[in-house]
């Protein structure tokens, strides 16, 4: 059964947020690092406006699917996954909220 984790940084009126390095640099890096780790695929979502027009809670997410949840264990015990999370700053001044869980 395949696992899916997800990636949310939160969007307030400070926000920065680079997205050409994003997509061009981190998810790579992202990629290359845990592809190993059976991480089947990635997608990125922009949420600029709520549904009734107002501004977001969240600007983006990322969902990243996994084989299993011991894959995705794996993948953050290897010691290359201190690359991943301290590019971050490198994009955002935001800290990412992280899920994590199954399917039904």
């Amino acid at each position: 059964m395949t696992f899916t984790a997800i990636v949310m940084y939160p969007n307030p009126a400070d926000i920065h947020f680079d997205e050409d390095y994003y997509m061009k640099t981190h998810m790579p890096l992202v990629e290359t690092t845990w592809k190993k780790y059976s991480l089947n695929s990635w997608q990125v979502t922009k949420f600029p406006n709520a549904l009734d027009g107002s501004r977001s809670e969240y600007l983006i997410m990322a969902t990243l699917e996994w084989e299993s949840q011991e894959a995705l264990q794996s993948a953050l015990k290897d010691p290359a996954s201190a690359n991943v999370f301290s590019d971050i700053p490198n994009f955002t001044n935001q800290k990412p909220i992280t899920l994590a869980g199954g399917k039904l």
